[in-house]
């Protein structure tokens, strides 16, 4: 299979497989591009609770996108700082397998989709902030070629997470 790439990102993310000659600036002639649902779902505070009603639909496209490709999902959750370290990679594991489980029960093959919580190591904005915190609550997709990159990076995110020294605060 061949692999995927980058191109930009916007609020859908724009891939196209890496051996496809395509235009720098985005790929506008191309082909074989692949057009991927943006998965951010928000969570209410120290919640597995969607911050509203937008969130199943987000989920619902993208479970659409991986039932029509035969892609791959790594669904990870994310925390704010504002509890301790052990119960936020609980509270993120929780939230990544709460969409899971919805993805499969719109029909993704449960072998094509596995979760991962990050707890609070992978801030995207300020915790300081309210706004910042609130987005930090989340949970976002990664997608893969096929089920070895998804075992693999898998296998080296909970790696790192397991080295993660956290501190009780």
């Amino acid at each position: 299979m061949k692999t995927l790439k980058t191109l930009f990102t916007t609020s859908v993310l724009t891939l196209a497989l890496a051996s496809n000659a395509f235009a720098q600036d985005g790929g506008e002639d191309c082909p074989d591009c692949i057009m991927v649902p943006d998965l951010n779902v928000e969570f209410k505070n120290d919640s597995t609770v969607y911050m509203n009603d937008a969130e199943k639909t987000e989920i619902a496209e993208f479970a659409t996108f991986l039932k029509e490709t035969d892609l791959y999902a790594v669904i990870e959750g994310h925390t704010s700082k504002f509890a301790t370290a052990t119960y936020n990679l609980q509270l993120s594991s929780d939230r990544a397998v709460k969409i899971r489980a919805e993805l499969i029960k719109l029909g993704v093959k449960p072998a094509q989709v596995k979760a991962i919580g990050f707890g609070e190591s992978s801030p995207l904005y300020d915790n300081n902030t309210e706004i910042g915190a609130q987005k930090n609550r989340r949970v976002i997709a990664e997608v893969f070629n096929d089920a070895v990159e998804l075992a693999e990076y898998v296998s080296s995110e909970r790696s790192r997470i397991a080295e993660i020294k956290y501190k009780e605060q």
